[in-house]
């Protein structure tokens, strides 16, 4: 699936508003026909239009299951988290939505991001080629980004 066709769930748990989640903002304000939902639990139940004062009738809602179940294709994380570390609860939503790739490409994930191991070691677990590691990156990367 290429990016231009994906659907979005955005997160921007407690953050979603006109002043605290810029880049959820600007995807709603300028492509809302690929947002299925916006993850907040704070303003569940509304929708983009009742909090930003536009983006029309994209659903707020107050489960990442809920979100995806509406058509998401790829996740999107709509707000600059404080310090650059994303919470505990949201490192379980994307762990959910990596779990959702081939286990070729999971597997690969979780010794590179996961677990910190080098290419080469990876490589060596696996019991693949380095350049078959990177490419197995690469692609996680692309799938979970929405390209």
């Amino acid at each position: 699936m290429r990016a231009a066709e994906h659907r979005f769930l955005i997160i921007a748990d407690g953050q979603f508003g006109p002043l605290t989640s810029k880049t959820a903002n600007s995807c709603i304000r300028y492509f809302p026909e690929r947002i299925v939902a916006v993850l907040d639990r704070t303003h569940a139940g509304k929708t983009a239009q009742q909090v930003l004062g536009f983006g029309g009738a994209i659903p707020v809602v107050d489960e990442f299951e809920r979100g995806v179940a509406r058509g998401a294709t790829a996740v999107l994380i709509g707000i600059a988290p404080a310090g650059g570390q994303l919470p505990v609860e949201w490192r379980g939503w994307l762990k959910s939505a990596i779990a959702r790739l081939k286990p070729t490409l999971r597997d690969t994930v979780v010794l590179i991001a996961g677990q910190q191991l080098t290419h080469a070691e990876a490589a060596e677990v696996l019991g693949v080629a380095e350049n078959t590691v990177a490419w197995r990156m690469h692609e996680a990367r692309r799938l979970l980004a929405g390209d």
